[in-house]
């Protein structure tokens, strides 16, 4: 028999467990042909074929080219808008809160069934992005990746030492602190001081809660949507002042963190690979070989710079109001 006729098929998926490092890596030999010699938006192409409405604005559609099926995984695509030449950081509050719900909503719907919900965007051909339409992703798999599981565990020795949330304990010291980028009433933005990107953001909310479903949206009870409505202000701006940075696009990743677990603490991280204008920081030997990052800035500076952009925006909109 060849050796071809020995292997699994180009859609076949597997978690594989790295023993030496204790975590789980994921192979997805099928995504290697995903979109070769397409022409067409297939995103663009769900408003022509009329597989959303006309007066959908933003939907969830499946991932034509999924890394994982049932019951390892499913891989969900989050269209922001119906206009394809758009970004997330062009976005209004309003069309940010539509996105705010699409990643609920797919939280509500996976949560149940999967160990980890991961929603996440990346902007940028530099660092992966393959689809210019405005758009995020979601895998939801069957086990809990490493660096949540050390965040978890994290929460597990401060609750068995009697001590707070961790997450609660750091917003309370980064808050108005030189690393604070953003203070508002619901969530508090900072640079961390292990900040593996110079403008690296952590976006946490004051409130505890450990996953998107925690999040009320516009309408509902508790704080009636304040909370989201804020983030979605938020979000847009902080990537604005990132392209203010980079004099153009910075290319970034944004993650949410969350799991079904009450005890830990929902948080965004924002990843921006930009470190100056034309340069990336990017990955490198200590850092991949190893895990050894090296940030070649100061969180306390970079954090200043960001405020002070969002500062400046910030002058700037209530001008404009005037």
């Amino acid at each position: 028999m060849a050796l071809s006729d020995e292997l699994p098929g180009e859609q076949y998926s597997r978690l594989v467990w790295n023993s030496l490092w204790s975590e789980f890596t994921a192979q997805a030999p099928g995504r290697m042909q995903r979109r070769e010699g397409a022409t067409e938006c297939p995103f663009c192409a769900d408003l022509t074929s009329g597989r959303v409405g006309p007066q959908t604005q933003a939907w969830i559609r499946p991932n034509d080219f999924p890394a994982f099926t049932p019951p390892t995984g499913e891989c969900s695509i989050l269209i922001y808008s119906r206009e394809h030449d758009r970004r997330f950081s062009d976005l209004a509050v309003d069309e940010t809160l539509r996105v705010i719900e699409l990643w609920r909503r797919v939280y509500d719907d996976l949560a149940s069934r999967y160990a980890c919900v991961m929603t996440w965007e990346t902007s940028g051909a530099e660092i992966g992005q393959t689809q210019r339409h405005p758009h995020g992703q979601t895998y939801a798999i069957s086990a809990i990746p490493e660096l949540l599981q050390r965040e978890m565990e994290a929460v597990l020795q401060a609750e068995r030492k009697g001590q707070p949330c961790p997450f609660c304990v750091s917003l309370a010291q980064e808050d108005d602190g030189p690393r604070c980028v953003f203070s508002g009433q619901w969530w508090v933005a900072f640079v961390p001081p292990w900040a593996r990107y110079p403008y690296q953001t952590q976006v946490i909310p004051r409130r505890h809660f450990s996953a998107m479903s925690g999040l009320a949206l516009d309408g509902e009870t508790g704080e009636d949507g304040e909370a989201a409505r804020e983030l979605a202000a938020l979000l847009p701006r902080l990537i604005q002042a990132y392209d203010q940075v980079m004099h153009g696009p910075m290319p970034y990743m944004l993650a949410l963190h969350q799991l079904a677990d009450e005890r830990y603490h929902f948080h965004i991280e924002l990843l921006p690979v930009g470190r100056a204008p034309g340069k990336l920081k990017l990955a490198a030997s200590s850092e991949m070989a190893w895990g050894f990052w090296l940030n070649d800035s100061l969180p306390e500076v970079k954090a200043a710079e960001l405020r002070a952009l969002l500062r400046d925006d910030s002058v700037r909109k209530q001008g404009e109001s005037q």
